[in-house]
């Protein structure tokens, strides 16, 4: 009978791996914590390139965004303030005036709406 010695590599000991050492929570938790990291990473990377995007606008175009967002805060205001007057009128007995009022809060809001939305790319 013919019996091949095994090879040394065999017959030595291995360190045990480390994912057999740890419990099934700690590996768990492990794996969240990286998943936190590279969600981190990956948002930072986006916001560094949203930014350079923005330097790298020409001068109308960030004109134009500054400007949509100051008159869509203004229109909203303008809305609020003749909501409330409209309000006031309708309590004094003013019904007319506060019908207009209340077109015009609508008109205000509708602008400010339609700016946010149309806006955008």
């Amino acid at each position: 009978m013919n019996t091949m010695p095994s090879p040394p590599e065999e017959n030595q000991n291995h360190p045990a791996s480390p994912l057999l050492s740890t419990t099934t929570e700690q590996l768990l938790a492990q794996i969240e914590h990286e998943a936190k990291c590279r969600r981190r990473q990956a948002r930072a990377l986006r916001r560094a390139l949203r930014r350079q995007r923005r330097k790298e606008q020409p001068l109308h175009a960030r004109v134009v965004r500054a400007s949509t967002a100051v008159s869509s805060a203004g229109l909203a205001a303008i809305g609020a303030i003749a909501f409330t007057a409209a309000g006031v009128m309708y309590l004094l007995g003013h019904i007319d005036e506060a019908k207009a009022l209340l077109a015009l809060a609508s008109a205000a809001w509708s602008g400010a709406a339609g700016l946010a939305i149309f806006s955008r790319r």
